[in-house]
């Protein structure tokens, strides 16, 4: 008796790849915008630490920096002490002038760190849109690792911004459990400063593309690339796999890209 081979049934992917192509350009654009603009803020403007208050506070830039405040009593809450930097820091009484070059200084030293969206743009995203069935693939998982340290990295460093102003403040006489607040409020200000929570982000997305490369990478005789660039697979199940990376990667870029 003859067994008659059932042919495979591809099934197509290709709505996705434009998004992937379309999104990671914008966001490269928006990203270093946003850096360079920030990074030339600190130069350029005096008046940057009341950005800080202007946050805690949802005042507008301009009236926090114009505005002349008037230092009422002892500063209690996160909020009131995060104000100090809208003083003249010699009009101020020593613990309260203390605390207001901690963190004017705090400002002076901040280091915004580069989102890694090029090595996104340039070494990972074109490079899967081009990959064939048995392409080695390793240069793309180093460029992969490469983005998740950098990510890990400005994770570390902005939570260690939070412990040594804690520490800092609470030599200076803040209370604890206040010096904390503080900290942790000034922290997550410098993030969105330097459009973050970026790094979260992009550890999502180096996530998303190491599934995605486990799915190409281990299935390689389960699926082609046609002609124009789309996909097929040979079963449902490594289609759903391939989509289900691909939209949480998307997902991620587009958080990264203010959406």
């Amino acid at each position: 008796m003859q067994v008659l081979r059932q042919p495979l049934l591809f099934q197509e992917h290709g709505s996705r790849r434009g998004l992937i192509r379309l999104l990671p350009l914008a966001l490269l654009l928006v990203g270093e915008m946003a850096v360079s603009f920030i990074g030339g803020l600190i130069v350029r403007n005096p008046w940057l630490p009341n950005y800080l208050v202007d946050q805690v506070s949802g005042r507008s830039k301009k009236e926090v920096a114009t505005e002349t405040v008037k230092l009422s009593a002892t500063p209690a809450t996160a909020a009131e002490y995060l104000s100090l930097m809208n003083y003249d820091e010699k009009a101020l009484p020593p613990k309260e002038r203390a605390v207001a070059t901690i963190l004017n200084d705090a400002v002076a030293h901040l280091d915004l760190r580069r989102p890694p969206f090029k090595i996104f743009s340039e070494q990972i995203l074109p490079k899967i849109d081009t990959v064939q069935p048995g392409d080695d693939i390793t240069t793309i998982r180093t460029a992969v690792q490469q983005c998740q340290e950098i990510a890990t990295a400005a994770a570390d460093y902005y939570q260690g911004i939070s412990a040594q102003l804690t520490t800092k403040l609470t030599t200076a006489g803040v209370p604890a459990r206040t010096a904390h607040e503080v900290a942790d409020t000034f922290a997550r200000w410098a993030q969105d400063v330097g459009n973050l929570p970026w790094p979260g982000q992009v550890s999502k997305a180096c996530a998303s593309l190491t599934r995605l490369l486990d799915v190409l990478s281990e299935n390689a005789s389960q699926w082609k690339r046609q002609s124009d660039g789309r996909l097929l697979f040979a079963s449902q199940a490594l289609l759903d796999q391939y989509n289900a990376a691909t939209a949480d990667l998307n997902a991620a870029i587009k958080t990264m890209n203010g959406g």
